[in-house]
């Protein structure tokens, strides 16, 4: 069966499989009054919602984290990504320009997750998911990693901490 239709010049990146809003019953006016009046914007707005209603949905809220080859990146909340059935196009998730260079990997990551990207001439940069600002889904991103002149990156790792403490690889992207 079909998952997805894609474009000429589009190819799959990744796959993440999120806890999802729809079973704790999450309706998009919902999605939508939580984004005006969430925590992490430099700017709430008012909230709509009810606190308790609010406060749900920011401990079930996820981020999926987006790199492309010159080096560039952002958070995103998963609520900002409509849920959308077989055979379907997609929505755009970052702004990919010659700027940003296509995307590399793009997956869930928590605050407390850290990430590792590698770039074809072997430059390698360790940095905290936590340092990464939370921006729209279709905006352009910010700097991660300041790559040369014929240096892009080509692989990132997401490290994400076990509850003992310890790192524990989530594997290569």
């Amino acid at each position: 069966v079909r998952g997805m239709k894609l474009g000429i010049g589009d190819d799959v990146i990744s796959l993440s499989i999120l806890a999802g809003q729809r079973a704790k019953g999450v309706t998009a006016d919902d999605r939508t009054a939580y984004l005006r009046a969430a925590a992490w914007k430099s700017e709430p707005g008012e909230q709509a919602l009810p606190d308790d209603k609010q406060a749900e949905m920011a401990e079930a809220e996820e981020f999926i984290l987006t790199v492309t080859s010159n080096g560039f990146g952002k958070r995103s909340s998963s609520y900002e990504y409509r849920t959308s059935g077989r055979g379907g196009q997609g929505i755009t998730n970052i702004d990919t320009s010659i700027r940003n260079g296509h995307v590399v990997t793009s997956g869930r990551a928590a605050e407390t997750d850290q990430i590792m990207l590698i770039t074809n001439q072997g430059k390698l940069i360790r940095t905290s998911v936590a340092e990464i600002r939370i921006a729209g889904r279709a905006t352009q991103g910010v700097t991660i990693f300041k790559v040369g002149d014929g240096d892009e990156v080509v692989s990132v790792a997401r490290i994400e901490e076990s509850e003992d403490g310890d790192e524990a690889q989530d594997g290569d992207s």
